[in-house]
């Protein structure tokens, strides 16, 4: 029999809290977030929510090493991810592009590990909207910073490969946003409208969902190309 409640952990900043849980769990846009989506289309099933401030996948795999997570004692079922601040932080400026988000995969994959191992919980991570509202470049040639739509390109591309190499599943921001009408979604690089984030917290609940969570079967594995189960 399954448990009924799932404990869902939150490792992001507001661009992530407020696409995935609603005023009462602590985000801005929603009055209903994952846990309510869940308790209705699935009665008797509960999500329990927790969720620390991120500053990137890097910041993430210290705080692991460390023990200094919250996460490692809370012991989550699910924990839920962001790329955004390492799209906002990505150095590529007098650096090879490639190396830069080679490091930025370095240190999710070492974070992967450590979760899986240290708590066994299943992974999401949500991509970036390439999407900026600002943004008129049309030749990326010469500047002197990469924008961060190329940034976003590039580091969703990285999950992609990820998702693949490890299991875990992305939640593809950028699709959905593509799907509801693009910018007339994005409020600022990064930040997402109200129904944009209605979109997004209903995928979140619809993988886990999927996953098995909500029934009363053996869970989806997270496997991926390398091995490993989680």
């Amino acid at each position: 029999m399954r448990c009924h409640e799932v404990r869902l952990f939150v490792k992001g900043n507001a661009d992530l809290v407020d696409v995935v849980l609603s005023h009462r769990d602590g985000g801005a846009l929603l009055d209903r977030g994952v846990p309510e989506l869940v308790g209705t289309s699935s009665p008797g099933f509960g999500v329990e929510v927790n969720h620390e401030p991120s500053s990137g996948f890097g910041a993430l795999r210290r705080e692991l090493e460390d023990e200094t997570t919250g996460m490692l004692a809370w012991r989550p079922d699910v924990v839920v991810l962001s790329v955004a601040d390492d799209v906002r932080s990505l150095a590529t400026q007098g650096v090879n592009p490639e190396q830069a988000v080679q490091r930025v995969r370095a240190d999710l994959e070492a974070a992967i590990a450590m979760i899986k191992d240290r708590i066994g919980a299943h992974i999401l991570v949500a991509n970036a909207s390439t999407i900026d509202p600002d943004d008129t470049v049309f030749s990326y040639h010469g500047l002197d910073e990469e924008p961060m739509t190329l940034r976003a390109h590039r580091l969703d591309l990285m999950l992609v490969l990820v998702s693949h190499d490890y299991g875990i599943s992305v939640v593809d921001l950028d699709r959905l946003i593509a799907e509801l009408g693009g910018a007339d979604h994005v409020v600022a690089p990064l930040r997402y409208d109200v129904a944009a984030a209605a979109v997004i917290a209903a995928e979140i609940a619809r993988i886990l969902e999927d996953y098995g969570f909500f029934d009363d079967r053996p869970l989806l594995a997270q496997s991926g190309a390398k091995g490993g189960v989680g």
